[in-house]
């Protein structure tokens, strides 16, 4: 029989909702930031939106740490450009802080001593940052360790960190739709063979068979199993045995990993690595910060490179026409959303079972 949903459907459209979930969700939980690729010499920086805060991670006096983007002594950004090279110093009026966020340098102090100027009021707002490898986690106020927070799929991600490969160009795409409706998106799959009926749905094994990890507090993680005659032809055979020599496990279909609250990483068959962040940008719409990667394969030869050279450009076609697709609907849903009778609360089926524990997760979060 159909359940009802978790969360009440006013909560996608209701903005002290949102207000709660920035204090209880999007401040305590770990985000995966940037990557150590991306702020590879000193004072390198790059800029990140998470929840209400514009946020620098930036290498800094040999460590990596992250702070609000926002001078304390008269509210000046730091930083306009999304990423670059320098020290922490306002543009304003030239105050210079070190990387505990305490002010190193104040031009025009006449006769004040540093110190008047070295307090909690004029500090700046520092995250904790934990780095995993190639992955740079933040959080405001961390309510678990990461290693707890990440729980079953810290192992997985130590792998995929070592492997990642070149990366391909960026898609940033703006949703007019709550976070949570895109989030609850990437977890079901019912969806496929309407909305995905000519890519996604072509591809999937028919029964649809979809292989759940056990439960975790954090994250939800899957495998979508796709249909094997796709490999029937030669070239897509030996491509696929390209692939499978990525050092991770080959997921043998569609691996999708949430980490909770907004971060998702899928890959199908080794082939391109997908790492996806949805930040609310108001009640009903959020930002999609997508980056697809190659992964490492040893031992490439000439013919083989030519071979992924060519079919590189078709799995980012491929994955920006899925990213359009969901956009849509997740869109059509809000515009429901927005306009419901009151008396329409919703109901999960049975084979909506991940949706319901995304619920779960997020109420355990906002309960607490």
């Amino acid at each position: 029989m159909p359940e009802n949903h978790l969360i009440d459907p006013a909560g996608y459209t209701d903005p002290q909702v949102q207000v709660l979930e920035q204090a209880r969700i999007f401040r305590r939980a770990w985000h995966l930031a940037a990557l150590t690729r991306d702020i590879p010499n000193e004072l390198d920086y790059v800029k990140r939106i998470i929840g209400p805060t514009d946020l620098v991670v930036h290498r800094h006096e040999g460590r990596i740490v992250a702070y609000a983007n926002v001078c304390p002594h008269r509210f000046s950004a730091f930083f306009e450009a999304p990423s670059g090279h320098g020290p922490i110093r306002c543009p304003y009026h030239l105050w210079t802080y070190d990387g505990d966020g305490m002010a190193i340098g104040v031009p025009h102090r006449r006769d004040e001593a540093l110190a008047c100027y070295q307090t909690q009021e004029l500090r700046l707002e520092m995250w904790q940052v934990e780095v995993m490898g190639e992955f740079i986690f933040v959080s405001a106020e961390p309510r678990h360790r990461l290693d707890e927070f990440l729980g079953p799929l810290l192992p997985a991600l130590t792998q995929m960190s070592v492997a990642i490969g070149t990366e391909r160009p960026k898609h940033v795409q703006d949703i007019a739709a709550n976070w949570k409706v895109v989030l609850q998106n990437t977890v079901e799959f019912e969806h496929a063979f309407s909305v995905h009926a000519e890519t996604f749905a072509a591809d999937v094994q028919k029964p649809l068979q979809v292989d759940c990890d056990p439960d975790a507090d954090h994250t939800i993680s899957y495998v979508t199993r796709m249909n094997p005659k796709r490999y029937l032809r030669a070239r897509d055979a030996r491509v696929n045995e390209i692939f499978k020599r990525a050092p991770v496990p080959y997921p043998n279909g569609y691996r999708h990993h949430l980490i909770f609250p907004a971060t998702t990483i899928g890959y199908t068959d080794n082939q391109q690595l997908a790492i996806m962040d949805y930040q609310p940008t108001g009640p009903g719409s959020c930002r999609m910060f997508a980056r697809l990667f190659s992964f490492e394969i040893p031992d490439l030869t000439r013919a083989e490179m030519a071979m992924l050279e060519i079919v590189g450009p078709w799995h980012t076609a491929y994955a920006e026409r899925l990213f359009a697709e969901d956009r849509g609907i997740c869109e059509s849903v809000q515009r429901g959303l927005s306009s419901r009778p009151s008396r329409m609360k919703g109901a999960l089926q049975p084979g909506e079972r991940l949706v319901r524990r995304f619920q779960e997760i997020y109420r355990q979060w906002m309960d607490e």
